[in-house]
């Protein structure tokens, strides 16, 4: 992967983690859907947002394990 790409990846990670866009990282991250945090009261939010937080690791973990695979 081109490193402007990676950067950029990074980038928006951190832009869709910050505090103001909280509701959205769970949508962009394949956990729920805009309908279900809706519903969904502040302590699921926080749950919900781990388990988002756990995938996107698992995700980077996994980009860093082919990145070092192809040294």
């Amino acid at each position: 992967m081109n490193k402007s790409i990676t950067t950029n990846y990074f980038k928006y990670i951190d832009y869709l983690t910050r505090e103001s866009n909280k509701y959205y990282f769970p949508i962009v991250m394949g956990i729920c859907t805009y309908k279900d945090v809706k519903k969904m009261s502040y302590k699921e939010l926080l749950e919900v947002t781990r388990v988002a937080n756990l995938k996107l690791n698992k995700e980077i973990y996994e980009q860093f394990l082919s990145f070092s695979g192809m040294l």
